[in-house]
């Protein structure tokens, strides 16, 4: 009898010390990637002022009640097992009159652990450092983060732990203060020169982005963003403001990330850690009481083939 429980516990030892060996090294990785059929529709909302390019209005528009939304879907057949394929867009509107202030489309490819932008799979425009998410276990450091007005990836620097509907997050903060994004030409009459039919005008552009990140998934919980663009003529004034508002990620928006945040980071830590120690330690332990019992007298004697007499006591 001995023997038989000895085998059978050096057999379930030897299988827990496989299975979570396998799990660290095999399932941990599989999940550890950002999803190729992601889908998401993150809501910012706020107040501000914005120029009206409607040809009945042409004016600027204060104490507006703004709506941003960016719709997210994974292209999966474009993507790969390094690679995920998201095509997004992005939108912001007056809802006063549902009018379209801004609106923008991109292809985005990015790396599935590192969240880094990857140049291929009809990409566009071409990206640089993060885009939707930040890297599984993010660090506090800074990041080079994409900017879409900027056309490119800038510091995001980490400033502090937080904490959003009981979720653990890193805030980074990226600055960008009076960045030159291109040019526009604007009748003399908007830039307080009638006399002139056109006039060139420089498109000056600020923003205080602000991201909430949960670390172990790279999920951004909350954004907020202290956006502005106006425009400046080469003499260095200040003719047009075309945006000047702050968009946060509505209670909606935040609530959703924080519970898919929370839920991923479980299944890492419960997948990463919990199941791959407790299985290695049980299996330790049962191959170590299975060895015991093969090497008790009971079962060095039933291993030997040794039988005790029938009338033995």
């Amino acid at each position: 009898m001995a023997r038989r429980v000895g085998f059978v516990l050096v057999f379930v030892g030897l299988f827990l010390l496989f299975f979570g060996l396998f799990d660290r090294v095999y399932i941990y990785p599989r999940l550890k990637k950002a999803p190729l059929d992601q889908y998401s529709q993150p809501v910012a909302t706020g107040t501000g002022s914005y120029f009206n390019r409607s040809p009945d209005t042409l004016r600027e528009i204060d104490g507006a009640q703004l709506e941003n939304i960016r719709t997210v879907r994974g292209d999966r057949d474009a993507g790969s097992e390094e690679i995920a394929v998201w095509d997004s867009f992005n939108s912001t509107i007056d809802t006063a009159d549902q009018g379209v202030i801004t609106a923008t489309q991109e292809r985005i490819a990015l790396d599935r652990v590192t969240g880094q932008s990857v140049q291929c799979c009809g990409e566009n425009p071409r990206h640089q450092g993060l885009t939707l998410k930040f890297p599984f276990d993010t660090r506090k450091t800074t990041y080079q983060f994409w900017d879409g007005p900027a056309q490119r990836a800038l510091p995001a620097a980490f400033t502090r732990e937080e904490r959003i509907n009981g979720v653990t997050v890193y805030r980074f903060e990226q600055r960008i203060d009076q960045l030159d994004i291109g040019d526009q030409d604007i009748p003399g009459t908007l830039a307080g020169d009638p006399e002139t039919p056109s006039v060139q005008t420089d498109i000056i552009y600020s923003n205080v982005k602000t991201l909430w990140v949960e670390p172990a998934t790279g999920i951004i919980v909350k954004a907020q963003q202290d956006v502005t663009q106006v425009l400046r003529t080469p003499g260095g004034e200040e003719v047009l403001t075309l945006i000047d508002a702050v968009l946060t990620y509505d209670d909606a928006t935040v609530d959703t990330n924080a519970d898919d945040a929370a839920s991923g980071a479980n299944q890492l830590r419960i997948l990463g850690t919990i199941v791959p120690i407790a299985a290695l330690a049980l299996g330790l332990i049962a191959l170590a009481a299975g060895l015991v019992l093969l090497r008790s007298p009971e079962g060095r004697r039933v291993a030997r083939g040794e039988r005790r007499p029938a009338d033995a006591v």
